[in-house]
């Protein structure tokens, strides 16, 4: 990072963040040492395992807040300039020493325990850090509580940044944040920004024990800090906000794991890191949400009370050290006396995970565990793998699948078998193993009908989705299937569901257009017959005590009905946008709904029409809310005209658009717009590679290249990297690349799938 040359000239490591005070630009600087960059700021061995204790001088100029781990010890001035002297730390990392310096002002409160909690920000933002004040306290007294352990510092500042590439970063007692990972404001902000922001400050502070009181031993391990944290968030979260039923959403976190790890270039939890270039690739997925999922897992196997116990005496026992996976693993096996090594090894140090097939045979079910690939191949891997399952009924077994077969023994409760009888078996309940299923005809029969007649949990509704969807690009089930059992979820009303379904709508509207494009416009009319309903029941206008669920399906499924291209959607969003233009305080367009108008907007733009668009770049550039100019960047590159798409890519390279949010413009492509993006990123190459560092880059190559669903293609991209791959996105290029060719694969099976159009006018002809 360039040094900030009105603070310090001389700290290479100080990244330089401006914002404006007063009308004139200001300089802010902030250090990010994670993974290996505290080397550049002071002589140190840069490896988590060598901890020591901190004390930091400062000489800054004296109009400006000087922050850092601990609390100022004294200060002395000396005209322009003051000299601040900071608190001896505890025993800690480097790569969590942290200094920022700037122009701030803050809210502030206290724990039971009398931690003073501040929240800074630029001037005149400080009320937008309330709410995370309030989840910060909140945070510190209950991980006080389940560690059985204090929060180890005199103190706790959580500081928003208005440049700054990581989306936080847990510094021992000085947590930095973007700004619209911490600032709430009530008038314009979205209920899914207070929802990202409890979670965001809820990871962070989990890191303040699991992480900085006790430290991964080496990158290994990175998982030990990103799994736990991401695993503990929900906990906390879930404590402070029940109505949000959060643990429903996590399965997102699950299924985005499952989807990665079930590719050939994905990686194990515990994956060996020989250089420093290596670490960035793995603040991905697997470390985080593949982690939190086995950590889920683990703890609904041994149960809540014996793993919260569990976990406050590994807290104990490593406090101001050092610790790997197999230190965990002895303190959970010696506090439950389960064989949690044994079990728990075969999910972190081999990647992937299994399919477990359940076929009914008399009165068991014989079940089978495989390895799952999305390609179809089949992978050598064994787990053993925590079973529950439930039987007619919500009164959930459990059992160890030690080997590669076994059965389930079927009782009475499971229903009548006969036609019409209410007999349904759902493995995985509620989705707490990492796994998949794969029924046979007449149990997947059963749970579709179990599914309509409203038997299904929350949890349970996603997970035979995603199962399905992901055994339908495998080519271990038909699409046609998939789309019998998805036309069984167009009553639904739960925003946890929909948000998946829509997940799923999204990728089988882009499949179609390429694998059977005459039916393309069909099918489309079957997604938003399943989506329409629940959108027409919610409307535009927010409903008085409507809850925060509620709030946040609204735009879900109006920006799903925009994109799935339906008229009347389309259209009332471009007449609530116009009014918006005219009066941004309008009630017609408050901030959760304006996603779904803004990209309304935009499906009518083109070089010679393109009102729309200059109205849009007039928001972003006018507006001081960060959330605000985010969701109108994430639209622009969303039009399927050429000029427009390039002049959008373009905007990355002027002053308009900070490097950290560059991949939020390109998340906007079309898979219309797929081939001129391609273009313009091998014609911008090498600026690009400049531009962009580390993890920035891969960016990139994640959003653009999985567009495609031809090998062809494939060969083209890989061709293109042969000479240009570096160790920083090397892996997020294969993963890539990857998915391009099972997509392809996926798009060939469909076009080859027997009576699909008949399948598709039987839906849409239905009530």
């Amino acid at each position: 990072m360039n040094a900030c040359p009105a603070i310090y000239a001389f700290l290479i490591s100080f990244g330089c963040s401006k914002y404006l005070y007063k009308g004139k630009e200001r300089n802010m600087a902030v250090t990010q040492f994670e993974s290996v960059d505290a080397r550049r700021c002071f002589p140190c061995w840069d490896e988590p395992a060598f901890k020591a204790k901190f004390k930091l001088t400062l000489e800054v100029p004296s109009e400006l807040v000087a922050l850092s781990n601990m609390p100022v010890a004294n200060a002395t001035f000396a005209g322009p300039l003051k000299t601040v002297r900071y608190q001896e730390s505890p025993r800690m990392s480097t790569y969590l020493v942290a200094i920022v310096v700037g122009l701030f002002e803050y809210v502030e409160g206290m724990t039971t325990k009398g931690t003073k909690v501040r929240v800074y920000t630029q001037i005149g933002k400080s009320n937008q850090g309330k709410f995370a004040l309030d989840v910060g306290v909140k945070s510190l007294n209950l991980y006080k509580d389940y560690f059985a352990t204090p929060y180890p510092l005199p103190k706790l500042d959580m500081v928003a940044i208005p440049d700054f590439a990581p989306g936080a970063m847990e510094n021992y007692g000085l947590v930095t944040y973007r700004e619209v990972a911490l600032l709430f404001d009530d008038k314009s902000s979205s209920a899914s920004s207070k929802q990202n922001i409890a979670i965001t400050v809820a990871h962070e502070l989990a890191h303040q024990w699991f992480g900085n009181l006790v430290t991964m031993e080496w990158w290994t391990h990175l998982w030990l800090n990103e799994g736990f944290a991401t695993w503990m968030s929900h906990l906390a979260v879930d404590s402070f906000f029940p109505q949000w039923n959060i643990w429903a959403q996590f399965l997102d976190r699950t299924t985005t794991a499952l989807r990665l790890d079930s590719l050939e270039a994905s990686h194990p939890i515990e994956v060996e890191i020989h250089h420093a270039s290596e670490v960035d690739q793995i603040f991905d997925a697997i470390s985080y949400d593949k982690g939190a999922s086995v950590i889920r897992m683990l703890q609904s196997y041994l149960g809540a009370e014996r793993f919260q116990k569990a976990m406050a005496s590994y807290m104990k026992k490593y406090a101001y050290s050092n610790a790997k996976t197999e230190d965990l693993w002895a303190v959970l096996e010696k506090e439950t006396g389960e064989p949690v090594k044994d079990l728990m090894t075969t999910w972190t140090k081999q990647k992937g995970y299994p399919v477990i097939n359940a076929k009914i045979k008399g009165n068991d079910i014989e079940i089978e565990q495989a390895q799952f690939l999305l390609d179809g191949s089949s992978g050598s891997g064994m787990w053993i793998v925590p079973i529950t399952s439930g039987c007619g009924a919500y009164d959930t077994q459990k059992k160890l699948l030690k080997l590669k077969r076994d059965k389930l023994v079927i009782g009475s409760q499971c229903g009548d078998r006969k036609k019409g009888g209410n007999f349904w078996t759902k493995l995985n309940i509620n989705g707490t193993g990492f796994y998949r299923v794969k029924y046979d005809d007449e149990l997947a029969a059963a749970l579709q009908n179990a599914l309509e007649t409203k038997k299904l949990s929350l949890m349970d509704k996603i997970g035979i989705m995603d199962d399905l969807y992901a055994l339908s690009i495998a080519r271990q089930q038909t699409f046609a299937s998939l789309l019998h059992l998805l036309y069984g979820y167009r009553g639904e009303a739960d925003y946890s569901v929909l948000s998946h379904i829509n997940t799923v709508t999204t990728s089988i509207a882009k499949i179609s257009a390429d694998a059977t494009p005459a039916l393309a416009g069909d099918v489309k009319q079957l997604l938003i017959k399943i989506l329409l309903s629940p959108a027409e029941k919610l409307g535009w206008d927010p409903k008085k005590g409507e809850s925060h669920l509620d709030v946040m399906l609204r735009p879900l499924l109006l920006t799903a009905l925009v994109q799935l291209g339906h008229g009347k959607t389309i259209n009332e969003g471009v007449r609530r946008f116009n009014i918006f233009t005219r009066d941004r305080g309008t009630s017609l367009l408050p901030p959760d709904t304006r996603k779904a108008a803004y990209l309304a907007v935009m499906q009518n733009v083109s070089s010679s029409n393109r009102s729309g668009y200059d109205a849009l770049r007039k928001i972003y550039k006018e507006s001081a809310e960060g959330e605000e100019r985010l969701q109108v960047l994430g639209i622009l590159s969303s039009c399927r005209d050429k000029g427009i798409v390039l002049e959008s890519l373009n905007l990355i390279f002027t002053s308009e658009v900070r490097n950290q949010d560059a991949y939020i413009l390109l998340r906007g492509i079309q898979p219309e717009a797929r081939e001129i993006s391609w273009n313009w990123l091998k014609e911008n190459w090498e600026r690009i590679s400049k531009t962009f560092a580390g993890s920035l880059v891969t960016n990139f190559v994640k959003t653009i290249v999985p567009l495609f669903t031809s090998n062809e293609k494939a060969a083209e991209i890989s061709k293109f990297f042969v000479t240009r791959t570096k160790p920083g996105f090397e892996r997020t290029l294969k993963q890539s690349l990857e998915n391009v060719r099972i997509s392809a694969r996926w798009a060939k099976g469909i076009r080859s799938e027997p009576g699909l159009s008949q399948t598709v006018r039987e839906l849409l002809a239905k009530p």
